[in-house]
């Protein structure tokens, strides 16, 4: 096991009464592997607990969005600074935009996955799957009222009642952006998110993907934008909330995991990501996360519709991802 010492914290020695006492000196426990990651702590956690348990790694978890997560990446690479070694979560688009960050590597796994959910020369692997659709309050929104396309969504009713993650913040808030574009034909595409983003206004812009449904649920506001898995486990809960699959379509995008290039615990990430790419994580991501599995042998969520009754649209993640900055940049000048 490559284990890499991070340190030592000396206690200084202090003289009281004329009697010099010396303090033991405490060490900084070593770290096995680190991880760099978008997923919330709550729904991660126990996964790296079984994953100690099991091989005895010690790990350390770096928890932020996407989009600031890559740049530190990016910028400590710049540096010379490798310590991470494994990037775990946020949409394939992100990580494809810097997939100079990674290394390629073919996980035993492989034999069980969706080819169409990992990089062709495998820089990433296909965690889970994560479906775009709108939410909104079954209490405040009348039957009649409910959109059932993102063209709809501008109406009157729901000025301001919208809420939808901010794209310059979160990889699966850009994985929304690109559905509703991908929706919308070439010509009026961007008019329409300039629509629903004057919609929304400035309040209804969230600084992350996690404030959608707690808002809407509250009755901040009506409507929103937002991943399935998000959405599923608040409806099976009981609260007032229900999902929309648009009939104008929708897109489909796996979420990653990836061996950092120069990773210093490099057999510890691969083992890592063999474990979460195992039947065991992804049965307990579709149980517990309410995803999508990327394997072929692990059953939908609860509540899930299956993808041939959903309108899925085609997806160039690659474009996408070649694109990211423009369109970024179109959003923020909107």
């Amino acid at each position: 096991m490559n284990r890499c010492l991070l340190g030592f914290v000396l206690c200084c020695c202090s003289l009281v009464l004329s009697c010099t006492r010396t303090e033991p000196a405490a060490v900084e426990q070593q770290v096995d592997l680190v991880i760099y990651s978008p997923h919330p702590k709550g729904k991660s956690d126990f996964i790296i607990k079984e994953f100690r348990q099991r091989t005895g790694y010690i790990v350390q978890v770096e928890y932020s969005g996407t989009t600031e997560l890559l740049s530190r990446l990016d910028r400590e690479h710049q540096d010379g600074i490798y310590n991470a070694d494994v990037f775990w979560g946020g949409g394939i688009e992100s990580l494809e935009s810097m997939v100079h960050l990674f290394e390629p590597y073919q996980s035993p796994q492989l034999k069980y996955i969706d080819i169409a959910y990992c990089d062709p020369a495998y820089y990433w692997l296909g965690f889970s799957v994560m479906t775009m659709v709108m939410v909104y309050n079954t209490e405040l929104v009348p039957p009649y009222m409910v959109p059932s396309r993102w063209d709809e969504l501008p109406s009157s009713f729901f000025h301001g009642r919208i809420i939808m993650p901010d794209p310059l913040r979160s990889g699966s808030a850009y994985s929304l952006l690109n559905a509703v574009l991908a929706a919308t034909g070439k010509e009026d595409r961007w008019q329409l998110v300039k629509q629903i983003k004057e919609a929304a206004g400035e309040a209804g812009i969230a600084v992350s993907s996690s404030n959608v449904n707690p808002e809407v649920i509250s009755g901040g506001f009506f409507i929103g934008l937002t991943s399935e898995d998000a959405a599923l486990p608040e409806i099976e809960r009981g609260e007032p909330l229900a999902v929309i699959y648009p009939e104008d379509g929708t897109i489909a995008v796996p979420d990653g995991v990836a061996l950092i290039k120069n990773a210093p615990h490099s057999q510890a990430a691969k083992d890592f990501i063999d474990f979460v790419l195992g039947q065991d994580v992804q049965n307990l991501v579709s149980r517990r996360w309410y995803r999508r599995s990327v394997r072929h042998d692990v059953p939908l969520p609860v509540g899930a519709e299956p993808f041939d009754s959903i309108h899925i649209l085609p997806y160039d993640i690659f474009t996408a991802a070649q694109q990211r900055t423009t369109i970024l940049r179109r959003w923020r000048d909107l």
